[in-house]
């Protein structure tokens, strides 16, 4: 008895606690009743389930029932919804609060410590960010950008304007995620609603969000290139594995050995590592969405991306992801030009964005990955509705796009149980709409009920000359939260001085056409934007012929090997191999592809050594010493004009490289020009891993600037001993895992940069070293010698005359300009003959362009050795063909035209050193990727296409569809994608650097 008691007084005093909460003191707003029924509305459940005419019960924030018959509650306040639409709160999955933040100043510095020696990272003396707080202030990662243990709740305020805008589009929740850096930190779902922080959040952690943000204006620290961001973003995701690993062993074992520094921000990453926490990545660009789930595999997480809106560059990378897309409907807006001839300064590509752009989420779908939309990037966020319904009209269905704005992002959010559907249960986040539904713009967005609140929508645009009519009113109840207009009756004011009936008529009527004349250029606008013009940029590209046999009779064929050059011969090519060569006779299948090659010649395919062309972003990571643990592998650019321009060269394959601005450079990337397929498909998977070095001015800095003199080093000399520290410190590296391997206990950290370069010692990489001067060059072959390290080529080697027979002891290979010299001031003692003395002397000597033009007519190159160093034809020819095969230690695929090779070949008018000769075809692996006689009107079909944008655009434009050309939203329109950044300019080792040279 004692305990019913007892229990009945826990009770009464729970009761009563409940009740002392809901009776405030006196000033405040009395609470709501809480107990709503809204009546006689078309109910939309979820996406495809739909009740007509229902109703839908809240009590205390929740929904309690909804159906055709439910049954309303006594004390329930009812809303007479009759022609309106309900549907589940919508959710902005990805909402960025004041994204105009400047970038954190990370531009002090100070000396490494001896305890140092063997760190990587970004800790070398006199490099940008090396501040002891990290650039931030408390303890965190090396790099300022990474700030995972951020947390955007902690800043998240209810009162932000911005919120009120998202209420007035019919959004109830969203994601607030952090807005800079590279590893960002936590985003928040909160409830859109004005209220106490403490209530509005939904989940303080929502997702870790990680973006590809490259460096901003008058940065300069590490990471400051696309493949540096990924670089580092790898390097961080590891240390975060080792981080837990080593404090979990310290903890369990604390004595005997060094306590593990307290690092917060590699701590936040757990959550993701372990799977527990999803990331968000936001790629940037429409080929960083494939490196963006290489990545997340790699490290395996799990992760949703945010689209760049550009997706329909390459919808297969899209394709390959197993992602969600949360997809922003930010489209370029067309601007107005000033006068007619600017618009032929608008490219093709820059068209293209602008057509395609509102089609890019149906391609998604296309592609079967959910979507989740979103407003961000949208200035005026009133303009998501528009967007949406020009997203609708170029093939996104509407279920597709309710799933968007509702379930999909309720799940992504992980709050599926609590958002996304009206059922009983849930939170009463409701938006309504008057009409048939959201997706017709022109319906008005009546309010938006969040946690039982009502938000009522936006005003009616105020009529001229009635503005005192449309004042709005202050709220009529303590149940509606703070709307930007709330219903209810103005105040009543004298009207205006009343107008001749006969007078009113005719305004009335002018203002009835003015209406009706803007309603028919809308409509016609629409029509106009409901087709899209453009092509897809896939067309025209990959293979123009891939035939299982070919043969190529009665041609002269330059072999490159030892047969030399073969005249009135025949080349057999099956399954993407060289079968046979020479005079003999064929029993041909009917699928061969015969070509009379009468009085045409054939080469093996030309190889460029030394090439910049192909890289996406930046070919510098100039911000430290050594940047070994960055790849050109990450940023290979498959998009770009140039590969059809150098295949129509005879171009098929050629040596990525990073730039010279460093000492130990990033790591190379030999591809195969098959121009049309993914990145990963243009890397030739066969070519030995290799990195780049320099020397010079370059490392040194010279000439950069007064803002470049810090960092270490500065001179000559400071380049040799930094060369030999960085391989000590890999030496010691090796070491200490050859004694984890023996003994056990916790793995040391892994260090890309000195992995690489541990590489090079093991024999498993090899050195292309930028250099110029004879003294200099010597220095490295000796200070590698004492390392017992061969170096795979030096690039340029200028003086390499001078020092030849040094170069062919140790086993270089050289791969020169044939006929660059004085363009400054270390290069001097250039001379044009350097490439046929060196070759004299034993050197294997290839002829580079370092130019994405030069690249274009590599066989003149190799021309100008017959000129300047009376080498022979057939030996000039090898200088762009077998010897940088050599070089790149690929000639058992490539170089010469001998049976089981790769069937790369060019077909030539003329011979190929003739001055008058011009490629006609270029083949790769047996398949045709270049075509001069279909060249022509591959390049017709690209001005039409172009053309019939121009005339779509300014037809738009006419019947205003244009923006204001001083629009901050119009300058998307002319953005130049990343994809195609650089075509039409040359790229060499110093590009993107403040020093203009090679």
């Amino acid at each position: 008895m004692s305990k019913v008691i007892g229990f009945c007084q826990v009770a009464l005093l729970f009761c009563l606690g409940a009740r002392a909460a809901e009776i405030l003191p006196p000033g405040f707003r009395p609470m709501p009743l809480g107990v709503h029924a809204l009546v006689g509305g078309k109910v939309i459940i979820k996406p495809g389930e739909v009740i007509s005419n229902g109703t839908v019960v809240i009590r205390d924030g929740l929904i309690k029932a909804v159906g055709p018959d439910a049954a309303v509650p006594e004390d329930a306040r009812v809303w007479d919804l009759k022609g309106t639409t309900i549907y589940a709160g919508f959710i902005d999955p990805y909402i960025v609060m004041g994204g105009t933040n400047t970038p954190v100043s990370t531009t002090d510095s100070e000396p490494i410590t001896s305890t140092a020696l063997a760190a990587g990272g970004v800790n070398f003396f006199g490099a940008p960010g090396q501040a002891t707080d990290r650039g931030n202030t408390g303890p965190g990662y090396e790099v300022a950008k990474m700030t995972p243990q951020h947390r955007a709740v902690r800043e998240f305020s209810p009162r932000d304007k911005a919120l009120a805008s998202l209420r007035e589009i019919g959004f109830t929740a969203g994601v607030i995620a952090p807005g800079k850096g590279i590893i960002r930190g936590t985003s928040a779902l909160v409830a859109l609603s004005d209220e106490n922080p403490n209530d509005v959040i939904l989940k303080p952690d929502a997702f870790q969000h990680i973006a590809f943000e490259t460096h901003q204006t008058g940065e300069r620290a590490f990471p400051g290139s696309l493949m540096g961001v990924i670089a580092s973003l790898r390097q961080t995701f590891f240390d975060a594995q080792h981080y837990a690993q080593d404090r979990s062993d310290y903890f369990k074992n604390p004595q005997g050995r060094k306590r593990p520094e307290y690092n917060p921000a590699l701590e936040a990453l757990a959550p993701v590592t372990e799977k527990k926490l999803r990331a968000v990545f936001e790629p940037g660009s429409a080929l960083m969405v494939g490196r963006a789930d290489e990545i997340a595999r790699e490290l395996g997480i799990d992760f949703c991306i945010v689209s760049c809106g550009q997706e329909w560059r390459r919808p297969d990378l899209a394709k390959e992801t197993d992602a969600t897309f949360i997809v922003p409907l930010n489209f370029p807006p067309l601007p107005k030009m000033p006068t007619e001839a600017d618009w032929e300064q608008v490219t093709l590509d820059q068209l293209r964005n602008w057509d395609w752009a509102p089609e890019n989420a149906a391609v998604l779908r296309q592609q079967g990955r959910q979507l989740a939309l979103t407003t961000y990037g949208l200035a005026d966020k009133k303009k998501f509705r528009q967007n949406l319904r020009l997203a609708l009209d170029r093939g996104l269905s509407e279920n597709d796009a309710l799933a968007a704005l509702t379930t999909i992002p309720a799940k992504l959010c992980g709050v599926e149980n609590q958002l996304g559907t009206i059922e009983a249960g849930k939170l009463a986040n409701l938006t309504i709409v008057e009409g048939d539904g959201y997706f017709n713009p022109e319906n008005k967005l009546r309010e938006v009920w969040i946690d039982g609140r009502i938000y009522r929508g936006p005003p009616e645009e105020p009529k001229a000359g009635k503005a005192d009519e449309a004042k709005p009113a202050k709220p009529v109840s303590p149940e509606e939260g703070a709307p930007n207009q709330p219903r209810g009756e103005t105040e009543k004011k004298p009207g205006p001085k009343q107008e001749p009936a006969e007078t009113k008529k005719e305004g009335a009527k002018g203002e009835k056409g003015l209406a009706e004349k803007k309603e028919k250029k809308k409509d016609e606008n629409r029509e106009l934007q409901k087709t899209r013009t453009a092509r897809s940029p896939m067309e025209g590209r990959g293979p123009l012929a891939t035939p299982a046999a070919v043969l190529i009779r009665n041609a002269t064929i330059w072999t490159c090997s030892d047969k030399g050059v073969l005249t009135n011969a025949s080349l057999l090519i099956s399954n993407g191999k060289i079968e046979s060569i020479g005079a003999a006779k064929y029993e041909l299948g009917p699928d061969t592809l015969q070509i009379d090659g009468q009085g045409l010649h054939v080469t093996p395919g030309l190889i460029d050594c030394h090439s910049h062309t192909a890289i996406l972003g930046a070919v510098n990571e100039s911000t430290l010493p050594s940047t070994a643990m960055v790849r050109i592998s990450d940023v290979v650019n498959s998009e770009t004009e140039h590969l059809y321009e150098q295949l129509a060269g005879g171009l098929t394959a050629a040596n990525l490289l990073h730039g010279s601005a460093n000492p130990i450079g990033g790591q190379n990337c030999v591809i195969k020009l098959r121009y049309g397929v993914a990145p990963d498909h243009l890397v030739f998977k066969d070519a030995p891993s290799g990195i780049k070095f320099a020397l010079g001015e370059n490392v040194k800095q010279s000439n950069w600037g007064d803002q470049n003199t810090t960092r270490f080093p500065q001179t000559r000399m400071g380049v040799r001993t930094f060369i030999a520290n960085r391989f000590t410190a890999a030496q010691e590296y090796l070491a200490e895992w050859d004694k984890y391997k023996k003994s056990g206990g916790v793995a040391p950290r892994r260090d890309l940069e000195l992995e690489a370069i541990g590489e090079i010692l093991q024999g498993k990489r090899w050195i292309h070293c930028h250099s110029y001067r004879q003294d200099e060059i010597l220095t490295l072959i000796r200070l590698m010698e004492s390392f017992g390290v061969k170096i795979g080529t030096f690039q340029h080697v200028l003086e390499g005359y001078k020092i030849a027979d040094e170069i062919a002891r140790h086993g270089a290979g050289g791969s020169t300009f044939a006929d660059w010299w004085a363009y400054k001031f270390e290069v001097y003692d250039a001379i044009p003959y350097n490439g046929s003395l060196m070759h004299d002397r034993g050197v294997l000597v290839s002829f580079n362009s370092d130019s994405s033009e030069l690249a274009r007519y590599l066989y003149l190159e190799a021309a100008k050795a017959v000129k300047f160093g009376e080498t022979s034809e057939v030996e000039a020819l090898k200088f762009v063909t077998l010897n940088p095969a050599k070089q790149l230690r690929i000639d058992k695929y490539v170089g010469s035209l001998e049976p089981g090779k790769d069937a790369d070949f060019a077909i030539w008018s003329k011979a190929p050193l003739d001055s008058g000769t011009v490629c006609l075809q270029t083949w790769i692996d047996g398949k045709k990727y270049f075509d001069r006689s279909l060249d022509g009107e591959r390049t017709k079909k690209l001005e039409k296409e172009r053309a019939d944008l121009l005339a779509k655009a300014k037809k738009i434009s006419k019947v205003g569809g244009g923006g204001d050309g001083a629009d901050k939203g119009a300058d998307t329109f002319f953005q130049v994608s990343l994809e195609h950044e650089f075509d039409g300019r040359d790229r060499d080792c110093m590009d993107e650097n403040e020093e203009e040279g090679r």
